[in-house]
Formats: C-alpha cells, structure tokens, sequence
C-alpha cells in the first residue's frame, strides 16, 4: 500500500487516492443505488472521524442487517475497521473508508473512462462530469501548479498527448480540468499497476471547502433541533 503521508499532512492536505478497480466490483456498485449511496455516506461521514456501522445505517435510513449484508458481501475491501470502542460491555468497530478521499476509474474495452468518486457523488462515464467542474478556472490554474510539482504528473509530451486523446474519446472538451488529468493518468498508469495519488493543501481546493463548509451547517442545523 501507497504511503499518503504523515498525520499530520493528511490533517492539512487534500489526498486524492486514484485506484482501478476490478470491472467485477465497479460494475457492481455502478448499477446499484444503495451501494452507491452507501458508499457516499461512508465517505461524508468519515472527513474527521470514523463511524460505527450503526450510525451509518441510521444515517443511511436502512436496516442495520441490509447495511452490514452489502458492506461484507458487496462492497468488501471498499471499507476498512479504523478503531474500536467498548459500548455497553460490547466492542463496537469504527469503520472508514479504505482510502480517504478516493476515486475509482474503469477502462473499458472501448477506451470509455468510468469514474467511482464516493465523497463527490459521482459515479458513471467521464464525461457526466468531475467535482472540478464547478471550480473557476483560476482554481484549476493554482491546482495544476501544484499537482506539476508531484513526480507522477510530470509528463512529457507524447505522454500529454495520450491522456488529452483518451479526454477526447471520452467527450471532454478542452480546457481540461486537473481531475480529468487525475483520472486519465490513473487509467494508463493503472495498465502498469502505478496508482496515483494528489495532494492539495485544503485551503487551495474548492471542493472540499465546500464540503466541509456544508457538513458544519447540517453539524449546526441538528444541534439546534435536538
């Protein structure tokens, strides 16, 4: 496994952990809006601390025992035990995602790029779109700066040309957002078993301020109910 850093840069840093994932499974939660929505959950949920399966199935509106059949027989290996806790003379598993903050590309035999981004809710082809979309263009200028100085997104020009092909098969049109860049890289490198991994300062990505800024206010809203 891919170290992702200290945590303390984890504590400060935006790390988009881009993996492929087996057709078998990716098709499986593709097509499947629980699973979907599970997963989703999962990763709003764990921005800044893991949670216990019940809490996710509250969260969820589901039952408790169709949550834990999909997370042991459906989503295996998209999910990891964190920590545990003692409660009420029982030990309770504190689950998180596998990767925080991660995205799944599929490479399908006809170059269409498939994209998984739980914590985006994105889940379909390329070209539905990427969390970068709705970012300035002036974001996405300080962003490339910074994923240019990471050794995995220095590329050359035949290799440029590659990725911005398999952009346009893929219905992008220039200019390319960072994540479509992220998301191609992945999908090449994945035919080399690299993964990738993007580190942005939080204060740099639009995205997860937006976030974060939305999770604090529902935090708020629920406070002043109960």
């Amino acid at each position: 496994m891919m170290n992702i850093g200290t945590v303390e840069e984890r504590e400060y840093c935006c790390h988009i952990h881009v993996a492929y994932l087996d057709p078998e499974i990716f098709l499986r939660i593709l097509n499947h809006p629980l699973r979907r929505r599970i997963l989703h959950t999962l990763s709003l949920l764990t921005l800044e601390r893991p949670v216990s399966k019940k809490e996710l199935a509250r969260s969820l509106r589901i039952p408790y025992t169709k949550l834990l059949f999909q997370l042991n027989n459906q989503l295996k290996g998209l999910w990891k035990v964190e920590s545990e806790r003692k409660k009420r003379g029982a030990r309770e598993e504190l689950i998180m995602p596998a990767e925080r903050n991660a995205v799944y590309v599929m490479l399908g035999s006809d170059a269409t790029l498939y994209v998984i981004d739980p914590l985006a809710n994105i889940f379909g082809k390329l070209k539905t779109g990427t969390r970068c979309r709705e970012c300035p263009t002036d974001q996405w200028e300080r962003c490339f700066a910074i994923l240019n100085r990471n050794e995995c997104f220095m590329f050359n020009p035949e290799d440029k040309r590659r990725l911005e092909k398999l952009l346009l098969i893929n219905g992008c049109s220039p200019p390319f957002t960072p994540m479509d860049y992220i998301l191609a890289c992945s999908a090449l490198r994945s035919l080399e078993g690299t993964p990738c991994v993007a580190k942005i300062p939080h204060e740099e990505c639009r995205f997860m301020f937006k976030i974060k800024s939305t999770l604090n206010k529902g935090l708020k809203a629920s406070q002043k109910t109960s």
